[in-house]
């Protein structure tokens, strides 16, 4: 027997292995998602009080909004994961997590597919989905989604003798995440195909494809039921049990509140096109086109006398269409569903795939065979090649995507030192802060009294949010609107440019004070009234910006490519610049040029250092770096026109 074991470990199954490792390599990436700290601090809330909140507890401005919490079990479980070892163990688990969905997925599509084209179909699936693996309830939604699949489609196979499981599977997910509508979804889909399937007008092969014999469906009916039911057992009962669709019409893609939210973009409207996004769109139309064809082949039931696969694949399941559109059309809506879209459909995929295959004839099916194992050696070799490139960050620096593999937090997300810079100091309430800071602010108030907005976008309605985004680009409007909330200190996440405007109004004017900056956030007091507090931060300031500086400027790890130093690096000195302090700004892109740059950081780094020294008279050396920044941005026209005026200077001189 051990023999055996050994001999079936061959190179197909290595590759199986190797998916899941890479996969798993995508997963295990330092804690980077800013909405994981509310998670944290809702679980902080409800271990400490001993109940569920049911109106908003972490911020000021909404208190009345109701809370719909549904993942309270996963908050809390969280948080007790914290409280044991950290962010380390946060990241481990969720990798494992990740690693169990991705597991329970090749199981899926090990029944229909040889072991090649299920890790090769596994393998697109992972890299679609990697943009989600966040330490957010998609890790338990996911691995749960992957076992509803899993009872659904082997529920032939065993008379529905599983289908029980099916209740207390979506006890658990209808307490940990809003996605629980997605497994109702497809078990809804699977009642609605065995009953369409006993219409006489249905045809043979969809059918027998779809049927499940009279024990089966009588098993089908009830643990649906149950299923339906038992989603009721959460702490806002028929209101948690209907607020998926509430969320669905407060969170619509179309409403230009959310699309300023990356993730609530559409697919294919070209924001942020990553490699997940490509191999989505790719995956979208080949997917659609296989269940398509699928649907075709399947529409007469299989001939007697044909190969004994075809009783595995008696005809097309109407269940599959149903799932695979509803979830094509939700990824459709917003660019968070993709990695949804992907590993909910990718057994149905695989299924239809087979479906294709059995009604091929047997030369056709042989040179697939022999086509599959020549492929194997080739697809071990880049597995490996690219479950090197992750775990050096290779993958993520081509990509262009801020992650780095490995176990802690990536710093250069949150404001970490600056809330505690401003607790330290005794910074006065209240707090303004923005939507990317606030998630961190809640697990780590930097004063008293809450946060003013944070990521839980199903507590702050659409006008909160639109009132929220047009102050933030309109200083005057912001003035009013932070008069008539009593703030005294605003901190702000500088990476991204649009909230550039507000930290140039800010610096000049005196009504407000710059007390803190770092490569992560900005920190403004209202200088009117606070006076002890703003001299309690100049005496402060200097030492803890001498601290921040010889970080930066140290060297690190050189077996990875540091994301987060280049990030870091990036963000300050585009601050510094901002407010006027080009010489310290000038010295941390010249530390940048250190590093092996993808092309457009260089490019901006050069441009900055060039124009310095240009302004200093140094020409030559200028010429350099704007030379090179030209070579590396050919489209940059205002670069070019710099570069012609010093020779035009040169040569007059």
């Amino acid at each position: 027997l051990k023999r055996i074991k050994i001999k079936q470990f061959s190179i197909y199954s290595r590759t199986e292995f190797m998916a899941l490792l890479v996969g798993s390599a995508l997963a295990l990436r330092r804690l980077d998602d800013f909405d994981t700290w509310w998670h944290l601090a809702s679980g902080r809330w409800i271990i400490g009080n001993r109940s569920v909140p049911v109106t908003d507890t972490l911020s000021f401005t909404v208190p009345d909004h109701p809370w719909i919490n549904l993942q309270w079990l996963y908050d809390a479980a969280l948080y007790l994961l914290f409280d044991i070892a950290g962010a380390d163990l946060l990241v481990i688990v969720s990798a494992a997590a990740y690693a169990g969905a991705l597991w329970m997925m090749m199981k899926n599509l090990r029944p229909w597919l040889g072991e090649v084209p299920a890790s090769l179909l596994c393998l697109w699936v992972i890299l679609i989905a990697e943009e989600r693996f966040m330490i957010r309830p998609e890790m338990v939604s996911f691995l749960l989604l992957q076992a509803v699949l899993w009872i659904l489609m082997t529920a032939r196979s065993n008379e529905g003798r599983r289908l029980w499981l099916l209740a207390p599977v979506m006890l658990v997910w209808v307490n940990c995440h809003s996605l629980f509508i997605i497994g109702l979804f497809c078990i809804g889909c699977a009642v609605a195909g065995v009953l369409a399937a006993k219409l006489p007008m249905i045809p043979p092969g969809w059918r027998q494809g779809t049927a499940l014999g009279p024990a089966g469906t009588r098993r089908l009916l009830w643990s649906a039921a149950a299923a339906a039911a038992v989603i009721l057992l959460n702490p806002y009962l028929l209101e948690g049990a209907l607020f998926p669709f509430k969320l669905m019409t407060r969170i619509d893609a179309s409403n230009p509140v959310f699309q300023a939210i990356g993730e609530f973009r559409r697919p294919f409207s070209g924001y942020a096109p990553t490699f997940s996004i490509r191999a989505y769109r790719a995956f979208f139309f080949m997917g659609m086109a296989v269940v398509c064809a699928a649907a075709l082949v399947g529409f007469r039931a299989p001939r007697k006398g044909r190969s004994s696969k075809d009783d595995r694949m008696p005809g097309f399941n109407l269940a599959w269409l149903a799932i695979f559109a509803g979830l094509a059309y939700l990824s459709l809506l917003a660019r968070r569903n993709t990695a949804l879209f992907a590993m909910g459909t990718a057994p149905i995929v695989g299924a239809c795939l087979a479906l294709i295959g059995s009604r091929m004839s047997e030369t056709l099916q042989d040179r697939a065979r022999r086509a599959s194992a020549a492929a194997a050696p080739l697809l071990l070799g880049c597995l490996l090649f690219l479950t090197g490139a992750v775990v050096t960050n290779s993958y993520y620096r081509w990509d262009g995507t801020i992650r780095e593999f490995g176990i802690g937090t990536l710093e250069a997300n949150f404001p970490i030192r600056a809330a505690a810079f401003s607790r330290k100091v005794g910074l006065p309430p209240r707090l303004y802060n923005d939507l990317a800071a606030g998630g961190y602010l809640t697990w780590e108030p930097p004063v008293e009294g809450g946060v003013f907005v944070d990521g839980r976008l199903e507590v702050y309605d659409a006008d909160f949010l639109s009132v929220y985004m047009s102050t933030l680009a309109d200083p005057q409007a912001w003035q009013r609107q932070i008069d008539r909330y009593g703030i005294n200190t605003v901190l702000l996440f500088h990476r991204w440019e649009n909230r550039h405007p507000m930290i140039r109004a800010l610096t000049r004017v005196p009504e407000w004070t710059l007390v803190y900056h770092d490569e992560v956030a900005a920190v403004f007091v209202r200088s009117e009234g606070n006076e002890p507090a703003l001299e309690r931060a100049r005496e402060v300031f200097p030492a803890w910006r001498e601290e921040t500086l010889a970080a930066l400027r140290a060297r690190p790890s050189r077996w990875q490519w540091p994301i987060e130093r280049i990030t870091a690096l990036s963000s300050y000195a585009a601050l510094l610049d901002m407010i006027g302090e080009t010489d310290s700004a000038v010295e941390l892109y010249r530390e940048l040029l250190a590093y092996r740059l993808p092309p457009r950081n260089e490019g901006v780094a050069r441009i900055h250092v060039g124009l310095h020294l240009a302004r200093r008279g140094e020409l030559g050396p200028a010429l350099e770096h704007l030379e090179r920044a030209a070579v590396l941005d050919p489209s940059n026209d205002a670069v070019r026109g710099v570069i012609r005026k010093i020779r035009d200077w040169q040569a007059g001189q």
